[in-house]
C-alpha cells in the first residue's frame, strides 16, 4: 500500500464519520482481511501494524508481482488536523509561561490560518494556502474573527466581504506579527517531525519599508516639551489625584523604564544596595497567588525578556524631589503595591492575570498630554527614547545604555559572555551611575510633601491587588 493510500484509510474515517471497510490488503507474507476501521484512533492502529508489516517483511530484493514497499513514513504520519494540532501548541505555549496576550494573538492567528484552508490534516497545507491566508489578511472584513455572520464562509466569500466593504489594509507590523507566529507554529510541527517541512519556508519576511513620513510626530521630548509636561501649573494639579500620577512619569523620566515595569512596581523593589538606593526591575511572588494551587502564575508582574531584569541606582533628582518619603508613606500603608490603584486586570477566559498595570497609566497620561496639545502617537514610552539618545549623544557606551534600559545587546562571543563573564553589582552600579549622571533635562520637578496622600491611602476599598 502506498503512501498516499495509507493517508487516505486514516483520514477517510474522520471526515465521512462513517466506517471504512478493507477487504483484503497484502503486505510481503501478512494479509489483513476484513478490516473496519470506525474510528480514527483505529485507523492510526491500523497505519502502525501497516508499516510493522512493512518492516518486518521488506526485501531487498524485488521479486515478480511482490509486495512495493513505500519510503519510511515521518513519526507524525498520518497527520492531525490542524484544529488538533493548534489545541495542543496553545496549549504547550501556556505550560511554558508565555503571556496570555501572546498567547491570544498566536490563537487568532491560526484561526485565519483555519478560515483559508479548512480544517484539514497539517501535512495538507501547501503554500497556495498561505497565499490565500495573504488575501485574507489583507481584505479581512471588519470583525473577521468575531462576527457570526462570517461563521461558514469560505476564505474567498469573506475576501469578497472585505473588497465591498473597501476594507484598508493592515500594517506592516501586522502582516510580519502573523509571520512570525505561523512560522513558529509550523517550525514547531517539523521539530516534532509532525510534517517534513514548513509551508513558511517559501515565504520571507517583508523588505524593510525606509519610507518617512514627515507628519509623523517624533518620538523624543526636548527640554521645552519636559517643562510643558511637568510646569507645576499643569502637572501638580493632574497628578495630586493618585500616586502613580505623581511619581509614574517621573520614574519614567529618569530611568528610562517601560512604563508597565513603573506601574507594577512593589515597595520590596526600593531597596538600599551597599548604601545604594536602588530600583530593582524583577518579578516577585504575589502571596496570595502563591497560596492558590489552582493558580498558574503566582506573580502579576512581567517581563518583557530576560535583559529586562535589572536593578537601577535611583538618580539624584528623585530622591531631591522626596521619593523616599512617598516609599515611607507606601510601607506605612502596608500594601505590597508602590501604586495600589492601578490594576492588572484578569483574563476573562482563564481568569489568571494579565500582568498588565500599566493600562490606568498610560491612557491616564496620553489624556494629559493630548490636553497638553501633544500629537497623537507620543506617549509615555517617548521618555525612553528621550533618555537613550541623549546618554547616545553624549558618548555613552551602548552597553552601558543598555544596563539602564534593560536592552539586549548582540554578543559577539556568547559563550564567553554566558559562562565565563561574572556580573558584579559594584561594577555595574558604577556604570549605570556615571551615565544616570549625565542625564540631566532641564525641568523642575515637585517636591513631594510626607503624609500628601494619606487620605487617599486610607480608601483600601479604592486598591487593586
Amino acid at each position: 500500500m502506498s503512501n498516499e493510500q495509507n493517508e487516505e484509510v486514516a483520514y477517510g474515517v474522520e471526515a465521512a464519520d462513517a466506517p471504512v471497510s478493507i477487504a483484503r490488503v497484502r503486505v510481503g507474507r501478512v494479509v489483513f482481511e476484513g478490516v473496519v476501521l470506525r474510528t480514527r484512533e483505529a485507523a492510526i492502529e491500523f497505519q502502525e501494524l501497516l508499516n510493522t508489516a512493512c518492516d518486518k517483511t521488506r526485501s531487498s530484493r524485488l521479486r515478480k508481482d511482490g509486495t512495493r514497499y513505500h519510503d519510511p513514513l515521518p513519526i507524525g504520519t498520518p497527520a492531525r488536523l490542524l484544529s488538533a494540532e493548534t489545541r495542543d501548541y496553545l496549549n504547550d505555549m501556556d505550560r511554558r509561561g508565555l503571556q496570555p496576550d501572546t498567547i491570544d494573538a498566536t490563537a487568532r492567528t491560526l484561526l485565519i490560518l483555519r478560515m483559508a484552508c479548512g480544517d484539514i490534516p497539517v501535512s495538507r497545507i501547501e503554500p497556495r494556502h498561505i497565499h490565500l491566508l495573504w488575501d485574507l489578511l489583507r481584505w479581512a472584513p471588519p470583525g473577521l474573527t468575531s462576527n457570526p455572520e462570517f461563521a461558514g464562509l469560505s476564505a474567498e466569500a469573506l475576501i469578497e466581504r472585505g473588497k465591498a466593504a473597501m476594507a484598508s489594509c493592515p500594517a506592516r507590523a501586522t502582516f510580519d506579527l502573523h509571520h512570525r507566529f505561523l512560522s513558529a507554529f509550523f517550525n514547531a510541527l517539523v521539530k516534532a517531525r509532525a510534517i517534513p517541512h514548513s509551508p513558511m519556508a517559501a515565504f520571507g519576511k517583508q523588505k524593510k519599508d525606509f519610507t518617512v513620513d514627515p507628519d509623523q510626530p517624533e518620538r523624543l521630548f526636548s527640554d521645552e516639551d519636559l517643562q510643558r509636561i511637568f510646569n507645576p501649573a499643569t502637572y501638580v494639579a493632574w497628578a495630586k489625584k493618585y500616586p502613580h500620577r505623581w511619581w509614574g512619569p517621573i520614574i519614567g523620566l529618569y530611568t528610562g523604564a517601560r512604563i508597565n515595569e513603573v506601574a507594577q512596581l512593589k515597595v520590596a523593589d526600593i531597596l538600599e544596595e551597599r548604601g545604594t538606593w536602588c530600583i530593582a526591575i524583577r518579578r516577585t511572588v504575589d502571596v496570595d497567588l502563591a497560596k492558590d494551587p489552582h493558580r498558574k502564575n503566582r506573580s502579576r508582574q512581567s517581563l518583557k525578556g530576560q535583559s529586562a531584569v535589572r536593578t537601577l541606582p535611583i538618580p539624584q533628582p528623585l530622591l531631591d524631589a522626596g521619593f523616599l518619603e512617598f516609599v515611607e508613606d507606601m510601607k506605612a500603608c502596608r500594601h505590597p503595591r508602590l501604586f495600589p490603584h492601578l490594576s492588572a486586570g484578569v483574563n476573562q477566559k482563564t481568569g489568571e492575570t494579565n500582568a498588565r498595570y500599566s493600562q490606568g497609566l498610560l491612557s491616564q497620561f496620553g489624556r494629559y498630554l493630548k490636553d497638553l496639545g501633544f500629537p497623537k502617537g507620543v506617549g509615555f514610552h517617548a521618555f525612553r527614547h528621550t533618555l537613550a539618545t541623549d546618554l547616545d549623544h553624549q558618548g555613552v557606551r551602548v552597553e552601558d545604555v543598555a544596563l539602564i534600559t534593560g536592552h539586549s545587546v548582540s554578543k559577539k562571543v556568547p559563550v564567553l559572555q554566558d559562562h565565563y563573564y561574572h556580573k558584579k553589582p559594584d561594577a555595574i552600579r558604577l556604570r549605570q551611575k556615571t551615565a544616570l549622571t549625565l542625564y540631566r533635562p532641564n525641568v523642575e520637578l515637585p517636591k513631594y510633601e510626607r503624609g500628601q496622600f494619606s487620605a487617599l491611602l486610607k480608601k483600601r476599598n479604592k486598591f487593586y491587588p
